[in-house]
């Protein structure tokens, strides 16, 4: 087995009310604490780099080897004012303290580490307090600092609580167990591998499946030429969209843009979920393939995370990114489907009489049937449920209106072979 890629330890020091075993008095619990401020800023375990040395700062600089929340190193006028503000502070919070090891050479071959720290400041940190349940990231109070007197660097890092901030049983108190769960650890793991990795992989595999989704949405698109829901030629997609639309109309009073989610009536949800099931059982080449690569760079993200959770040994793989792309496209074609169906039935473009015209002109041709009964019988039988016309005598009636026209146009074509009697 190969060792993990970063391993996290925890302790914690009681606040003054929540005095344990190890920390029996208020004395011993003030002293770890102060403690632990010159331990963490200690400049002979600081990462000096190149660029350092050859610009002479070394030994010049006010800053101490630890950064606050801000991504700045600190000076020891800053930590001083730190100290007094933590005195505070142990009255009621816990202080929790934290150990990030990394394998010898991990780190510095794959990251800049000063890039990282800014990172592990202003995104990592705060995302892995929030996991812990505490509320609001601005009413806490974290430090960390990265020493480098081992072969494995590793950071150092504690916060604790400047008043009341973790949510519990729906109220919002101090947080007093002490100890970091399992669960939280694994996410500030995966978090820290995440950003290490992020540029190298995953950036470009997201920038791929954004590229996709935006591709997939034009199909979806009323002002693009591959609009799906506008396909003239399919009768039985056009009859689907018309009647969502009229029970959209039937059940909605307001008249603005309608959002899929918003919807209660289970009929319209699920005339809408059917209407998109049978897009994408139709034969576009064009979109399934699209949609192949969508769901292939879904599965290379998936593997991503897979083998993060590989290097930190856990079996919790993290699937929300995945989850919460299908969830937008999703949302988006429904979205655009009621919208769709929404608009056509307020803006019709022809009269479903027309609409019959049509059905029953390509069943003549394509049965070559003269008899007007046999047409109407034919497709009256071999008619589907998707596609049920509301009386006969619109069927009657576009047959005889197509009679009509066909009779016309024979008068016509015979009109060209007259002889014009001026130049016979």
């Amino acid at each position: 087995m190969t060792s993990p890629k970063v391993v996290v330890m925890n302790k914690y020091t009681p606040s003054y009310k929540n005095l344990n075993f190890h920390y029996k008095t208020k004395e011993a619990v003030h002293n770890s604490t102060m403690n632990m401020f010159d331990y963490y800023a200690d400049n002979k375990k600081k990462a000096f780099f190149m660029l350092d040395y050859f610009s002479g700062k070394i030994g010049k600089d006010k800053e101490m080897n630890i950064m606050f929340e801000n991504g700045e190193y600190a000076t020891k006028e800053q930590i001083e004012q730190r100290k007094k503000q933590y005195e505070k502070y142990i009255e009621n919070s816990n202080i929790y303290k934290l150990v990030i090891s990394f394998p010898e050479g991990y780190l510095e071959e794959n990251v800049d580490i000063k890039t990282f720290e800014k990172k592990l400041a202003k995104e990592i940190i705060p995302s892995f307090l929030k996991k812990c349940g505490f509320v609001d990231v601005k009413k806490m109070s974290y430090q960390f600092s990265l020493h480098t007197n081992t072969k494995h660097l590793h950071f150092h890092l504690s916060f604790a609580e400047k008043q009341p901030n973790y949510k519990s049983y729906g109220r919002i108190d101090y947080r007093n167990k002490g100890k970091l769960t399992r669960e939280e650890l694994r996410y500030f793991k995966d978090l820290i591998i995440h950003s290490i990795n992020r540029e190298k992989i995953y950036t470009p595999l997201l920038k791929e499946t954004n590229k996709n989704i935006d591709e997939l949405k034009k199909f979806f698109n009323p002002k693009d030429k591959n609009f799906l829901l506008n396909n003239k030629d399919d009768i039985l997609l056009e009859d689907k969209i018309l009647k969502l639309g009229e029970l959209l109309n039937q059940k909605r009073d307001k008249d603005q843009r309608i959002k899929f989610n918003s919807i209660k009536d289970k009929e319209i949800i699920q005339l809408t979920k059917d209407i998109k099931k049978y897009i994408f059982s139709k034969d576009d080449p064009e979109f399934k393939n699209l949609y192949k690569e969508f769901q292939n760079n879904l599965k290379d993200i998936n593997s991503y995370f897979e083998n993060i959770a590989k290097d930190n040994h856990s079996d919790t793989v993290d699937d929300s990114l995945i989850k919460n792309k299908k969830k937008y496209l999703d949302n988006y074609i429904l979205n655009a489907i009621v919208n769709h169906a929404d608009y056509k039935y307020k803006n019709p473009k022809f009269k479903e009489n027309e609409l019959l015209q049509e059905v029953i002109y390509k069943e003549y041709k394509k049965s070559r049937i003269k008899s007007k009964y046999d047409i109407v019988r034919n497709i009256l039988s071999n008619t589907s449920r998707d596609l049920q016309f509301k009386n006969k005598y619109q069927i009657r009636q576009a047959v005889k209106n197509i009679n009509d026209e066909l009779e016309e146009a024979e008068k016509d074509f015979d009109k060209l072979f007259q002889v014009d009697k001026e130049y016979s």
